[in-house]
């Protein structure tokens, strides 16, 4: 496949985190400067403050601020090094004026000024800077030759001059092979370990081979598994510095909230189980990705992610390998994933035996969710007096409704009433006369407001199950989209079970 490179000509200035970051070792044999000592000689600035901030979260957060010790001149000087990462100077205006590196060094003088320009810029003692800015250099350079033939092209192209266009045309495309092979040689072969070396590899994209089935043509689905087991191939996980540079975070929601957007919980698990043994051997990347993830698909209100969370806290909340976390925590997480685990998608729903409006006392009388035939239950918990479940009971009447009128209605509702109220559940059901099976009376042969989690959750509440009692939809979607999931739904089976087949 054709090679693809995103380069990053502008860095996003950036910002601090909470963590307390492990320092790299020092390649000398001498033992190191504690502290910090970072001068900038910024030509022409009238700043009377100046900012350090750095990039965590996707956030712009500041790390330090000083004032001038003379015209142009600041120190950020400290007994304790900082974290490290990728810093901004930012002028007291908020501009940004330089991106820098902090890491195994943090005693450096850096001369710059408030144009930007980097041909006038130099940093002295610090070699990790002294590539970075060679780089910049470089990319100022080759912003400056795609600017002048972008408009030789464009001249061409409205004299007519075919032949000429095509030059200038193949001038712009070699720009990103000649970046490409001074990444390579000058920036990431020569210094592998320096954090600027790390961030432009992992800035590569993944070159996925050519993979064909056996009669000859692509097999697409076998590349996009490739792509997805070797998305994270340009990135050290077990560098915790990833952290605090600006492209980690959206590369971790490009990966787990968009390319496996449409993954089932099973897959997607595979994929975090993978994507967190490569952090491990860091123990502050771990805690973050960790945190993340969690919080991330706990939150989430796509269909089935409710279970890759309570897998991630299960291997590792539950597993008792998050050193971070106190007892209490550790409880929540245990009810949490306590209260969500029946009712995940694919778990079989108990049978439901709760009497109608006749609250007969004579159990054998009552209605189980089990004697419905039609080929999928929708479980409809709603409380009468809420104005909510009043206005979703009456959207799927609509759909009901007009399913039954065409023929093609394959579900049935058994409708739970919720409330203290006796009467006045009676006195709804029988002002709304809606055709579905309705119960309630807060009895039955099993708690299940407890078990469907109603006591955390609230009304209303909705959950389909197939034929075989299982779990296909957890949560609410819009009513009127009830027939569609259905429908995708076998879809879905057709194509499982002739995969099967095959």
């Amino acid at each position: 496949m054709k090679k693809n490179y995103l380069l990053l000509f502008l860095f996003i200035a950036a910002i601090v985190g909470n963590l307390s970051a492990q320092k790299g070792k020092s390649s000398s044999a001498a033992k190191p400067k504690k502290g910090h000592e970072l001068i900038f000689n910024v030509k022409d600035s009238k700043d009377q403050k100046m900012y350090l901030v750095i990039h965590y979260n996707e956030k712009l957060i500041i790390k330090d601020s000083i004032t001038p010790v003379a015209p142009g001149k600041f120190i950020f000087r400290g007994e304790k090094p900082y974290d490290d990462g990728m810093y901004s100077l930012v002028s007291e205006q908020k501009h940004l004026l330089l991106n820098f590196i902090i890491d195994r060094n943090q005693f450096f003088e850096y001369n710059l000024d408030t144009t930007g320009n980097v041909d006038n810029f130099n940093v002295i003692n610090s070699p990790e800077n002294a590539e970075m800015l060679k780089f910049q250099r470089r990319t100022a350079l080759a912003n400056k030759q795609a600017t002048e033939w972008n408009k030789a092209k464009a001249d061409f192209e409205e004299k007519g001059m075919k032949d000429s266009v095509e030059v200038y045309q193949k001038k712009l495309m070699s720009i990103n092979d000649q970046m490409l092979d001074f990444i390579h040689e000058e920036v990431i072969n020569p210094h592998p370990d320096y954090l600027f070396s790390k961030m432009q590899k992992s800035y590569m994209n993944i070159e996925v081979p050519e993979i064909t089935k056996t009669d000859g043509t692509p097999d697409h689905n076998a590349q996009a598994c490739y792509y997805r087991t070797h998305y994270w191939d340009n990135f050290d996980l077990t560098d915790h510095r990833f952290i605090y540079i600006p492209s980690f975070e959206p590369k971790l929601k490009d990966y787990f909230l968009k390319l496996l957007y449409h993954q089932e919980s099973d897959t997607i698990n595979k994929y975090v189980d993978m994507f967190i043994a490569k952090t491990v051997a860091d123990t502050f990347m771990y805690h973050y990705c960790v945190d993340w993830l969690s919080y991330n698909y706990e939150t989430s209100k796509i269909i089935g992610h409710d279970a890759v969370f309570t897998h991630i806290a299960k291997t590792n909340q539950l597993a008792g390998k998050c050193y971070w976390l106190d007892e209490d925590i550790i409880s929540k997480y245990q009810k949490r994933v306590g209260r969500i685990e029946p009712t995940l998608i694919g778990k079989i729903a108990p049978e439901l035996i709760i009497p109608d409006t006749n609250l007969s006392e004579d159990p054998t009388k009552w209605i189980s969710s089990y004697s419905i035939r039609k080929p999928y239950t929708i479980i409809w918990f709603y409380d009468p007096n809420c104005p909510t479940c009043k206005k979703e009971s009456k959207a799927l009447y609509q759909v009901y409704d007009s399913l039954e009128v065409a023929g093609t209605r394959n579900f049935e509702v058994y409708a739970i009433g919720n409330d203290d109220t006796i009467d006045a559940w009676k006195k709804y059901v029988k002002e709304n006369n809606y055709p579905w099976i309705q119960v309630g009376g807060n009895k039955g042969n099993i708690d299940y407001l407890e078990h469907f989690g109603i006591y955390d959750t609230g009304n209303p509440a909705m959950f389909v199950l197939n034929s075989r009692h299982e779990i296909i939809l957890n949560k609410r979607i819009d009513m009127h989209s009830l027939p569609q999931f259905l429908e995708e739904y076998e879809k879905i089976e057709r194509l499982k079970a002739e995969q099967q087949s095959k």
